[in-house]
């Protein structure tokens, strides 16, 4: 069974993609297009449905082992990727022959997801990794290479996800850890928004679970997260899902007659393929100060202070920053010094999805009983999630633009305060 599913825009009379998902399962034992012992190696290249407009992510995930009981390895890495296709390269060092290995894949173009790659790690250990998703608050992580020699027992986990590091725990058992050669994995940050987790499944093949709720605009993602393999026989296993009308079915299967029947763990998770989207913070209350300053030579042009973040900005260039949960609003006060023959003109975002009147409005008139003009705005979020935002001030202008992260990432100007000619 294949299942494809591709996100279409259109463009000019041609098409894009910014979504796209389907099965690999070319890596199979046949003559001699496909042997994978004893350092063999080959790159694969693997075809989207259409073009994409950016270079997306790509994340996949392990879906069917066929591994003997002798010395065995299989390490994949993603060597490539362009807006119609990536690569895969594959080497199989040891002397157990790899019978075959299929894998699912999902490529995302969106700047709300992040992969963070960690292919063939030798030895395996805990690992901590930076990552730059501003919200990462769930984490989906697949096993997708393997080595071992003997007995293995372990499962891999997210032990810490923190604004900008994110850490992967491998279980320790005694007399069975040295046997796992290597491990590779993918982790996937992404929105809590747009992911359903329902949690952890261990189970021995022949296995099936039934009547699991189908979930509209997203896919049904079954990572490896933990192997416990009694090296016995030969490891098989196929994870397979049928798509019902309003019900997903998960069978796991293994083949061979008496094969080994070993232990896996996998991770249930619904992924949106159509994100939440984020808006700009909107101004809901302003005020605003005129006066003389006497000793107004030794101020700046511009000054920005932002008191929950504990910045404050000066000076002319571009700085940013970010506001965390569960920060909500955001103040601001912004200075402006005036200018001798000007005014000063200033507009602050209040409402994103009107048509008309997106800004309030002002102007101020410099002279000789007015030379600072203060500005104490207050934005409220329209969702409860972190914020980044960036500070450009010019010898004429100050301008603050909240980065928006949506399907490209975005700058969107919520205060914009500049000089004008009288």
């Amino acid at each position: 069974m294949k299942i494809i599913i591709t996100i279409l825009c259109f463009y000019s009379g041609y098409s894009v993609i910014y979504y796209d998902s389907g099965f690999y399962a070319n890596l199979e034992r046949s003559g001699t297009y496909f042997v994978c012992q004893n350092s063999y190696s080959n790159t694969y290249t693997i075809a989207f449905s259409n073009s994409f407009v950016n270079i997306p992510q790509v994340f996949l995930l392990l879906q069917h082992i066929d591994t003997p009981t002798l010395e065995s390895e299989f390490q994949v890495s993603i060597s490539s990727i362009t807006l119609n296709n990536f690569q895969i390269y594959v080497f199989c060092p040891r002397p157990g022959v790899i019978w075959s290995i299929r894998f699912e894949w999902i490529a995302i173009d969106d700047q709300r997801i992040q992969v963070i790659n960690s292919f063939n790690m030798i030895p395996p250990s805990d690992k901590t990794f930076n990552h730059q998703l501003l919200n990462a608050d769930v984490a989906i992580l697949a096993i997708n290479t393997l080595g071992y020699l003997g007995q293995i027992d372990f499962q891999i986990s997210i032990t810490s996800l923190t604004k900008d590091s994110v850490s992967v725990g491998i279980t320790k058992v005694t007399g069975k850890y040295t046997n796992l050669l290597q491990i590779g994995y993918q982790i996937l940050l992404a929105s809590q928004k747009d992911i359903i987790d329902l949690g952890l499944l261990t189970f021995i093949p022949d296995f099936t679970k039934g009547g699991i709720n189908l979930e509209s605009n997203k896919i049904f993602l079954l990572p490896f997260q933990g192997i416990k393999f009694n090296y016995g026989r030969q490891q098989t296993i196929k994870i397979l899902k049928t798509i019902g009308t309003s019900t997903v079915t998960i069978n796991a299967n293994k083949w061979g007659g008496t094969y080994d029947a070993s232990q896996y763990i996998i991770q249930q998770v619904w992924l949106s393929y159509q994100f939440f989207t984020n808006k700009a913070s909107q101004c809901y209350t302003m005020r605003i100060s005129q006066k003389l300053e006497r000793s107004s030579n030794s101020l700046p042009q511009f000054y920005v202070e932002i008191p929950n973040a504990n910045q404050i900005y000066n000076s002319i260039g571009e700085s940013t920053f970010r506001v965390y949960k569960p920060i909500f609003n955001i103040d601001f006060i912004v200075k402006a010094k005036c200018i001798y023959g000007k005014r000063i003109r200033s507009s602050f975002n209040k409402c994103n999805d009107c048509s008309i009147s997106k800004t309030y409005e002002f102007k101020h008139y410099c002279h000789s009983q007015i030379n600072l003009v203060s500005y104490f705005p207050q934005f409220q979020q329209s969702q409860n999630v972190n914020q980044e935002f960036k500070v450009k001030i010019t010898e004429n202008t100050c301008q603050i633009y909240q980065i928006l992260y949506n399907q490209v990432k975005e700058e969107y100007t919520i205060i914009n305060i500049y000089f004008q000619d009288v």
